[in-house]
């Protein structure tokens, strides 16, 4: 139950981030200078959109949780440099995966089509 409670609210969770990604930044300013309001909000609508079970309330607190030290990160960013410094550190680990998964398919079609290729000539002939 707690385990489904967590996943649930992760998912919420990334949903709201985003949604909130894709705002102006007008509108986010608006939501960072009103972090109470926002986390109300979000907790009322959490609640509304998953139901009543015991499984969803739980997701609903951690999902505001999660909203609330999210905007406080926004909302302090200097207080957490480490955390954009372990974000273009992915973003270039992820880079170089992306770079040899591109390499292994281009070997992959190679090799499928020299079989192809093969198989081919043998019925051909």
């Amino acid at each position: 139950m707690l385990s489904s409670a967590l996943a649930l609210a992760i998912m919420t969770t990334a949903g709201c981030v985003i949604v909130y990604s894709k705002l102006p930044r007008k509108v986010r300013r608006i939501i960072e200078k009103y972090s109470l309001m926002t986390d109300l909000v979000t907790l009322v609508a959490v609640y509304m959109l998953l139901g009543g079970t015991l499984t969803a309330l739980m997701a609903g607190a951690l999902c505001g949780l999660f909203v609330s030290a999210l905007l406080h990160i926004a909302n302090n960013p200097d207080d957490f440099l480490y955390l954009y410094d372990l974000k273009m550190f992915l973003k270039e680990k992820l880079a170089q995966l992306k770079e040899i998964l591109n390499e292994q398919g281009k070997h992959y079609r190679e090799q499928r089509n020299k079989l192809v290729d093969a198989d081919f000539s043998e019925k051909v002939a």
